[in-house]
């Protein structure tokens, strides 16, 4: 997500006002966030894992990414019959830094404040400055940007069967936030590489709570489990 830029945003029935995207960016608006058909399909193709937070084990949301037939093969070629090592968790991020068409969708599977979704999103960014795929200055920007661009959640938080999309084509990323209902409450997009160096490869970061996951259902995903 952009951290500088403003779109025009839905949100129950008003506007929000944010700063106006590129053309490229707009271009990305075209496209179906909620249609991933087109990209690879079977082994190496799709990654999924659900996030539980406490010693209950309590469901939090499921992250799903999907990417093209290019980038599957390259993540066969690093992956293919090997067990899962963070040697192999930074070969896998390399791939996905480099992906430029992909899609991943996080459903809630409970209600969330925006207090914790803000935290989270700030904990995944900070890992990804950390690894070195975005630069500390544009992660100080995304840190003060993320309770704005999400302060459409301010009242009543993220619901249970929401959803976040995250559509990257080319250096155009395109962020939306669908309700159970189908009420679409925000649609961005961004342009710039490290826009969406900042988006789907931010969860393959080292010490994300993604990462290992999504790794291990890649490796599953050879076998078909």
């Amino acid at each position: 997500m952009a951290a500088l830029s403003t779109v025009t945003v839905a949100s129950e029935g008003h506007a929000q006002p944010w700063a106006a995207p590129s053309s490229a960016a707009k271009a990305a608006r075209s496209e179906d966030p909620f249609d991933p058909s087109g990209l690879a399909e079977g082994p190496f193709s799709e990654m999924s894992t659900l996030l539980e937070v406490t010693i209950f084990k309590i469901d939090v949301l499921t992250l799903t990414i999907r990417v093209n037939e290019a980038t599957a093969e390259r993540l066969k070629s690093v992956a293919e019959g090997r067990r899962y090592s963070e040697e192999l968790a930074d070969s896998v991020a390399t791939v996905i830094l480099d992906a430029d068409d992909a899609w991943a969708r996080q459903v809630f599977h409970r209600d969330v404040s925006l207090g914790r979704l803000v935290g989270g999103m700030r904990e995944t960014g900070r890992k990804a400055a950390e690894a070195g795929f975005i630069t500390p200055e544009y992660f100080e920007q995304f840190s003060e940007n993320v309770p704005i661009w999400f302060g459409f959640l301010e009242e009543s938080g993220a619901k249970k069967g929401d959803e976040i999309l995250f559509l990257v084509r080319g250096n155009r990323l395109r962020t939306v936030y669908r309700t159970a209902d189908g009420r679409v409450l925000m649609d961005e997009g961004a342009e710039g590489a490290e826009a969406r160096r900042a988006s789907i490869p931010s969860f393959f970061a080292p010490g994300t709570r993604f990462r290992k996951r999504l790794v291990e259902s890649l490796l599953a995903s050879e076998s078909g489990a």
